[in-house]
């Protein structure tokens, strides 16, 4: 599937499994859809579980952002060892908002370490693109 067909099939989840995780998948999806930027197939079908799961109530939304987080991560450093630098920049700033809402939600009702573990995704970047 091309890049539309993903964020297609995204849109389309986010109406079937209309919930508070879909209202905030579905804005953000139709701006990048506006602009082309890419997205992996892999990235494309977490989006679609995590909608199905917290929807069904078998996952929590804190969850649903560290998933998508780790996966944008992933998408960003390859985009930029590729060249894409847009590409790039955008997914590291889906890593980065998505982190962000997984510490806020997550550190009420989790025994987590949210500066340790971004300490973690500061240093996976670093050496990923000095490498």
């Amino acid at each position: 599937m091309n890049t539309k067909e993903l964020r297609e099939k995204i849109a389309a989840s986010c109406r079937q499994y209309d919930s508070l995780y879909g209202k905030l998948v579905a804005p953000i999806n139709d701006m990048l859809i506006d602009i082309d930027a890419d997205i992996s197939e892999k990235t494309a079908n977490q989006i679609i579980e995590n909608l199905k799961l917290f929807h069904e109530g078998e996952k929590y939304i804190a969850d649903c952002h560290l998933d998508e987080s780790n996966n944008f991560m992933e998408d960003g450093i390859e985009q930029l060892h590729k060249g894409n630098l847009a590409d790039g920049a955008l997914q590291l700033f889906g890593a980065g908002l998505n982190f962000a809402s997984f510490a806020a939600k997550a550190a009420s009702s989790k025994n987590i370490h949210p500066q340790q573990m971004l300490n973690e995704r500061f240093q996976r970047i670093k050496n990923a693109l000095d490498s």
